[in-house]
């Protein structure tokens, strides 16, 4: 059986939990090692058991844990060129000889998981995201830190049957915020983060293609609430006309 679990989500830090049968992955390791391994410990498992951690882009955010994780126990850390020449490791530490590069485009194999990879929009050397086949057929798409949904998206993600996509800012949050100028600019650009409200207009296509389940991830601390997030989807829902009988809908917890 197909598991999700995001254990942490937004600007503090990001990293969730992915297993089949004894095949167990990250994607991103954005908090520290000792809080990385409480949630795990909280799940059930152990950072021992992650066989791999697929990294979206090397803000610090979504790489913070990873020296010490590939320090200790020497895991493939899957990364793009670009993000990895951004991060500038020392050649002789430990995650720089645990890292695996792959682009855009290419595959990702592990025990379980076919893991296809696409260009997300935002603004860092390198961001991407994940599309995640089982050998039965569920699937998991993970699009977070985008500025808009692309076509390359939109494709990536049909069909999977659980979506985790962010859901950044409320606008008039962001817009009447204490947010300087440049910055709540920078958020809202087409290489910043989705809005609810862009988020809510995507969500009936992928509810049409197939979502069953649909987690709402990386809210801003200072221009988003949960609940404001939540109401946003299901009122977008409710007005393309699906009932939230079709669909489960919840907020990835925060950092």
């Amino acid at each position: 059986m197909l598991k999700i679990m995001p254990l942490f989500s937004g600007s503090s830090g990001n990293c969730t939990y992915i297993k089949y049968g004894s095949d167990e992955i990250l994607i991103d390791a954005g908090v520290s090692y000792r809080s990385l391994s409480k949630a795990l410990c909280d799940e059930g498992t152990d950072i021992s058991a992650i066989r791999a951690v697929i990294v979206t882009h090397e803000h610090t955010d979504h790489t913070k844990g990873l020296e010490m994780i590939a320090k200790k126990h020497h895991i493939p850390v899957y990364i793009n060129s670009a993000s990895a020449k951004a991060m500038n490791c020392d050649t002789d530490s430990a995650l720089h000889s645990c890292m695996v590069f792959r682009e855009a485009g290419e595959l990702i194999k592990t025990e379980n998981f076919s893991i296809d990879i696409f260009k997300t929009p935002h603004d860092s050397f390198g961001s991407v995201g994940y599309r995640i086949d089982s050998p039965d057929g569920q699937s998991i798409g993970y699009a977070t830190d985008i500025g808009y949904v692309t076509k390359g998206i939109a494709n990536a993600l049909s069909g999977c049957e659980t979506v985790v996509i962010e859901s950044n800012h409320d606008l008039n949050m962001l817009k009447n915020g204490h947010y300087p100028n440049y910055l709540k600019q920078r958020i809202l650009s087409d290489r910043g983060h989705l809005s609810n409200d862009a988020c809510g207009a995507f969500l009936p296509h992928l509810v049409r293609c197939g979502t069953q389940k649909i987690i709402l991830a990386h809210l801003s601390q200072d221009n988003n609430r949960p609940d404001i997030a939540l109401q946003t989807a299901i009122t977008a829902l409710r007005n393309a006309e699906i009932s939230p009988n079709d669909v489960s809908v919840c907020v990835a917890r925060r950092a």
